[in-house]
């Protein structure tokens, strides 16, 4: 018993470096990816910067969220995006 109680709690603290890492991973997508996400997970989503490019070319440097619980919660997305696209 005790060494499948170990196992348990090894694949459970990969488990949870898998989680930490991947919310990272995901935002080095491109800011079309974020958006849309935050967006299916119904938060109405401001933009600061100017997106002088298609958003799949531009990177996420922040995001803020509205605390959960308000009827229609906001994130704000701060995007930077390369010039001449």
């Amino acid at each position: 018993m005790q060494i499948f109680s170990g196992a348990l709690i090894g694949a459970g603290a990969l488990a949870a470096v898998g989680l930490g890492l991947a919310g990272p991973a995901a935002a080095a997508g491109g800011a079309d990816d974020v958006v849309n996400g935050l967006a299916s997970d119904g938060y109405s989503v401001q933009l600061n910067g100017t997106p002088t490019a298609n958003l799949s070319a531009c990177t996420v440097s922040s995001v803020n969220k509205d605390p959960a619980g308000g009827p229609n919660p906001t994130a704000y997305v701060d995007i930077s995006c390369p010039t001449g696209c």
